[in-house]
């Protein structure tokens, strides 16, 4: 277990967990902003005929494309992978493209992916993108299966924290703590009380 708050970011970003589980988390993730019907191609290796997956959102066919090398990657490297990808959705008749990576994308960065995506729809899943939504308490378990953090085992240690901070509490500092199983521990230590 960590204590670090940006766990997500981190595993998500040096992932070493290989194409397969990429590839089946982008679809979890999909799944969780609305996307339906969504039929991956061979996330275990194979020809996938230029997609990952192909799936459907507000009446079109979107293209699955996942790119989560190991490490932050250059632009340039990037981009190259978005275009050979982008590729993939004439090639089967989408209308759209999902492409989820473990990259930072900077504003600049995302306005030129989608420039250059013509008039092909783009929806950019990047870092702190899927970082926010694997953050959510109602994704733990994805978060659990494919980064390995355990939200219980975090609420664990905090629930272990109580009597440190009831101690602190008789000793004349402002405590103040809420455990909820679901949305987390909350611990505020506040100022000296006057008696």
């Amino acid at each position: 277990m960590t204590n670090r708050w940006d766990e997500t970011w981190h595993r998500l970003r040096e992932w070493t967990n290989g194409q397969a589980p990429s590839e089946r988390l982008a679809a979890q993730i999909l799944l969780h902003e609305g996307y339906k019907d969504l039929d991956p191609s061979h996330p275990l290796g194979g020809k996938d005929g230029k997609k990952d997956a192909l799936c459907k959102k507000d009446g079109q066919q979107w293209l699955m494309a996942v790119y989560f090398p190991r490490g932050q990657k250059n632009f340039d490297d990037i981009k190259n992978k978005f275009l050979h990808d982008l590729k993939g959705v004439k090639a089967n008749k989408a209308d759209a493209l999902a492409f989820v990576t473990n990259q930072e994308l900077r504003l600049a960065e995302r306005q030129e992916l989608h420039k250059s995506a013509g008039n092909i729809t783009v929806e950019l899943f990047h870092l702190e993108r899927i970082t926010a939504i694997l953050d959510q308490p109602k994704m733990h378990g994805v978060r659990k299966q494919f980064l390995g953090i355990d939200f219980t085992e975090i609420v664990t240690v905090y629930r272990q924290s109580v009597p440190q901070i009831q101690e602190k509490s008789r000793n004349g500092v402002k405590t103040s703590y809420q455990i909820d199983p679901v949305a987390g521990t909350r611990i505020i230590l506040g100022q000296e009380l006057d008696y």
